[in-house]
């Protein structure tokens, strides 16, 4: 059989990558549980949301991953863990983290109509700047290796 042929570290590597599985509402993907909400709440009541499950509002590393959310957050506007509430325009993940990969939304970040939009979430095609009061869907995310 094939399976006896493929090194067990490759089928490993495979199954943890592509692999998606359901766990009490946690979805699986690329060695990290993500929990998208069905409830409404601020960007910070959302990011308290994901604290006190021992995980943070998502860091979206790559395409890959910014892909993969997209998928299973629909047409819903979620909120993401990257704010630039210290300062205006130096936008940072929850883990303190500068911003590498963008993915904005055409015209974003604005600060539409003169609002601090201070926080950010995907809102298809990409990502947009929100006030952080506005209440949204939201994606929590834990690494299983940590």
């Amino acid at each position: 059989p094939l399976v006896g042929k493929i090194p067990f570290s490759l089928l490993k590597r495979l199954f943890m990558a592509y692999l998606v599985v359901f766990i009490d509402g946690w979805t699986y993907y690329q060695s990290s549980l993500y929990f998208i909400s069905s409830e409404t709440k601020s960007w910070t009541e959302s990011r308290r949301y994901c604290t006190e499950r021992a995980a943070d509002l998502i860091i979206i590393n790559n395409r890959e991953e910014q892909d993969f959310v997209k998928n299973i957050s629909g047409v819903a506007k979620v909120w993401i863990g990257l704010t630039d509430i210290e300062v205006e325009g130096r936008w940072k993940w929850v883990d303190g983290s500068t911003l590498t990969s963008r993915f904005w939304a055409s015209g974003q970040p604005n600060n539409y109509k003169g609002k601090e939009e201070d926080c950010a979430l995907i809102h298809s095609p990409g990502w947009a700047d929100f006030p952080c009061n506005d209440k949204h869907k939201w994606i929590c995310e834990k690494s299983v290796l940590k």
